[in-house]
């Protein structure tokens, strides 16, 4: 099960919990480096130096091995400008007047360096920066970041599940992804319901400048409640030549005697098709992907309908049977699905969840959870770690 909220962590403080200066006061009150964490809430190009020693396991680290763990792809960071204010950039090593992400092992160039290194953090070496690690992991924000990340690379899914990998609280654990995240925007991306933490980037604008801590609210808010995808590629169905031609046992548990069945994400439409032999009186397979509905042939008991399943074309209980199958963790917003396919479900929901390398993670519990939201699950069905099969009766 998920984690105690975050709303309980912090419930002495009076404050919501992703308040940033909250959590940095009660985790991080470290006298001796106590403005770390506050340079990692202005998000200090030296942090990120400091942070790859810990993240690469790393004695020495360059701004090369920043790069490695910072850059690539379209993704914006932000990096500290003056004062309490952050400015977005570009996901590219570069200079920060140029807005891109700027790295130097260098005290004049990176002040918070010199502050590492009287800490006995770090020294220079040859435009190295060579770390204690041993001190560095003994502050408790590094560590938790360290596990964090670590987790995330192979929890990754919810952040709650991504908590539970690194045996944190879900609050500690979007902190610290938030962190990576704004740090090192090559490594993941973080998506909320209907948008990225790059979608908030992006309507801040390159060049543009924010509070940091304005940033980190919207940042930690989204992170509490979203899902970690590597690499940050947004989720998308893989099609599988074998699914053309399967049908999954379960689907013969519902009575389609003189039913409408709705295939919502049908791909091929075999399931859809499927019905029919079973005495449903027709089948609206509905999918977004034109090519492979054109691969179904055309029957008088067939429409084919090319549509979004966030925004169904179709009327409310206009379906005696909704399909949901395969289709939950690879949607950008599956809430809104979930309530589209309510919407028009009058009978029953065959549900489905395939947890692809390509798609989000989504464990049975919150399988269980989403299949309660239409009614009460007759069938549920476990197939390993890899798909869970539900029947839902309205």
């Amino acid at each position: 099960m998920p984690p105690r909220p975050a709303k309980e962590i912090f419930a002495t403080s009076g404050k919501e919990p992703w308040d940033i200066s909250t959590i940095l006061t009660l985790w991080y009150g470290d006298p001796q480096y106590g403005s770390f964490g506050k340079d990692l809430a202005r998000v200090v190009s030296a942090v990120r130096l400091l942070l790859a020693a810990a993240l690469l396991d790393k004695g020495e680290v360059t701004c090369a091995d920043v790069e490695r763990l910072c850059c690539g792809g379209r993704r914006l960071g932000v990096n500290y400008w003056v004062g309490d204010v952050v400015a977005v950039v570009e996901g590219r090593l570069g200079v920060l007047r140029k807005f891109s992400i700027p790295c130097a092992v260098d005290v004049r160039r990176m002040p918070p360096l010199a502050r590492y290194v009287k800490w006995g953090l770090a020294r220079i070496d040859s435009g190295r920066l060579v770390v204690d690690l041993e001190k560095v992991l003994a502050i408790p924000i590094v560590a938790l970041i360290r596990r964090v990340f670590k987790s995330a690379s192979s929890c990754q899914g919810p952040v709650w599940r991504v908590a539970s990998c690194a045996k944190a609280d879900i609050a500690e654990a979007a902190f610290a992804l938030a962190a990576l995240r704004l740090l090192y925007p090559g490594l993941f991306e973080i998506y909320g319901d209907d948008r990225s933490l790059n979608d908030v980037l992006t309507e801040i604008g390159v060049g543009n400048v924010v509070r940091a801590y304005d940033l980190w609210d919207k940042a930690v808010g989204l992170t509490l409640q979203g899902y970690v995808v590597s690499g940050g590629a947004r989720p998308r169905t893989v099609r599988a030549r074998s699914a053309k031609y399967s049908i999954p046992p379960i689907l013969a548990e519902i009575d389609y005697t003189d039913a409408v069945v709705a295939d919502v994400g049908s791909g091929f439409g075999t399931k859809g098709a499927a019905t029919l032999r079973w005495g449903a009186r027709y089948a609206v397979l509905v999918d977004v992907d034109e090519s492979v509905l054109r691969e179904r042939g055309n029957g008088l008991k067939i429409d084919k309908v090319v549509a979004d399943a966030h925004m169904l074309p179709l009327r409310d209980r206009a379906a005696d049977v909704v399909i949901f199958w395969n289709v939950y963790n690879f949607l950008q917003m599956p809430r809104l699905a979930v309530e589209e396919v309510g919407r028009v479900a009058r009978r029953a929901v065959v549900f489905s969840v395939y947890n692809a390398a390509s798609g989000r993670f989504v464990d049975f519990w919150e399988f269980l959870e989403v299949a309660r939201r239409w009614g009460r699950v007759a069938t549920a069905k476990r197939l390993g770690s890899s798909q869970f099969q539900a029947v839902v009766l309205r």
